[in-house]
């Protein structure tokens, strides 16, 4: 497989990006593959390099400071993630030793001073790679944090949150992996079994979801957006979890439904199917560009029902009291989404969290008014933080007596009891359920 020194620059440029702070992988890699040409083996190369680094960058640290001289902290950032592509190229791949020195010596041709350094610490990685990490058993958080690639504050936080290590080490691990590509059958057009046979024609072969009964895993990604079955508005990716987050809220045709943080809607199209296109999703967002993305693919789906609608004080006065159900999918600190954005592990700060939960109540307390009585409050968010997700939940249920909380196994026990927790919340884990990681909580409007 030849990779031309172009995609390992294109790497190179991506990440200094990404861990400078300035941007998104997913969003760079869209751009760069839309602007510049690369076969489909360099396309895989630089995806799986770029999230590769960014997956395991707490190891790869490790690695370069015990293998060679270097203080990370003391290197500029494109040096260092030089450095970083040619040990993650030595620790995770098969990569020849030969091939990668050529390859850092590449990188660097521009920095003719640094060029002897990069190559001299790149042959020592090559020599002493295969380091000595923190013991497991004498000291398992530290063990943790570096071996599976995770900062410390969050380790901390999970232990204290799931009682113990074992548990926070399986999720960690599962946070590393590469996730599946999976996809939500439009019901509206067709159903499971002939979308799972018509992309089986186009030579994408698939595997049926554990828990939801609309889903399906596809063995590969490049080319999916290029099949007939997805010009034809029959599928949409979708996670398992969001998947069981949006069956969670219970929809049926004829209802009024606000999607009250839709973004690009991926919810409010499987709500739309849920009702048959009968009734009316009102589908709101603070970013018109998310919904003028979420039209589109609403009218490739059939999903006519839906409304899109940017809120304000007077659109959400005329609301009051008027929605069968609120879906609340909170901005959320993303932790149960790391295996799919694990540059988000290294962006996110503690402090973060507590903006976040206050931003959380502000819009709970705001959409709550839109429930009419008997009606549905569905608080979910994409994390697995208490403050989050329980705390918040609960602070609400004591500010408001009006509402209570309807355990996730009595909506259906079949589907959602291994979901359930002792509290009567849902909770989705990736090293549990294979999912991604999703909280939620219906509310009931008495």
């Amino acid at each position: 497989m030849f990779i031309r020194q172009k995609a390992y620059n294109a790497i190179l440029r991506l990440l200094n990006s990404v861990i400078g702070g300035r941007s998104y992988p997913d969003i760079l890699l869209s751009e760069l593959f839309k602007n510049e040409e690369f076969s489909p083996a360099e396309k895989t190369a630089i995806a799986e390099t770029a999230y590769g680094v960014l997956r395991h960058m707490g190891r790869i640290d490790y690695i370069i400071g015990n293998a060679s001289n270097v203080h990370v902290s003391n290197v500029r950032l494109d040096i260092l993630d030089i450095f970083r592509i040619c040990t993650y190229q030595a620790a995770f791949t098969n990569a020849s030793p030969a091939g990668i020195i050529n390859n850092a010596v590449a990188l660097s041709s521009r920095e003719a001073k640094l060029g002897g350094f990069v190559k001299r610490t790149v042959e020592g990685i090559l020599r002493n790679k295969d380091v000595i990490y923190p013991d497991r058993d004498k000291n398992p958080m530290e063990h943790i944090c570096i071996y599976h690639s995770h900062p410390q504050w969050i380790v901390e936080k999970w232990i204290r949150e799931f009682s113990g290590t074992d548990a926070v080490e399986a999720l960690c691990r599962v946070n590393n992996l590469e996730p599946p590509l999976t996809i939500r059958t439009n019901i509206l057009r067709t159903e499971r079994g002939q979308l799972q046979k018509l992309l089986n024609d186009e030579d994408y072969s698939s595997k049926q979801t554990v828990f939801s009964p609309f889903g399906l895993v596809v063995d590969r990604r490049e080319g999916i957006f290029r099949t007939e079955a997805f010009r034809n508005g029959l599928f949409e990716v979708q996670d398992e979890g969001s998947q069981l987050i949006t069956l969670l809220a219970g929809t049926k045709p004829g209802e009024r439904v606000i999607d009250a943080c839709a973004g690009n809607g991926g919810k409010s199209l499987f709500l739309s199917g849920l009702m048959k296109a009968q009734g009316i999703v009102i589908a709101m967002d603070i970013h018109a560009g998310k919904l003028a993305n979420l039209r589109r693919r609403a009218e490739r789906s059939g999903a006519s029902n839906i409304r899109t609608m940017v809120p304000d004080g007077t659109g959400l006065k005329q609301l009051t009291a008027s929605a069968d159900c609120v879906l609340i999918d909170a901005p959320c600190s993303g932790m149960g989404v790391f295996r799919r954005n694990p540059d988000a592990k290294w962006r996110l700060k503690e402090k973060d969290i507590r903006e976040l939960a206050a931003k959380q109540g502000e819009i709970l307390r705001e959409y709550s008014g839109l429930i009419k009585p008997g009606g549905r409050l569905l608080y979910a968010t994409c994390t697995i933080s208490r403050e989050e997700n329980e705390d918040m939940v609960r602070a609400f249920l004591e500010e408001n007596g009006g509402f209570n909380l309807i355990p996730a196994a009595e909506i259906n026990p079949q589907l959602f009891g291994k979901f359930t927790t002792e509290d009567g919340f849902f909770r989705a884990l990736p090293h549990v359920h294979g999912t991604d990681g999703f909280f939620g909580a219906m509310i009931k409007r008495k």
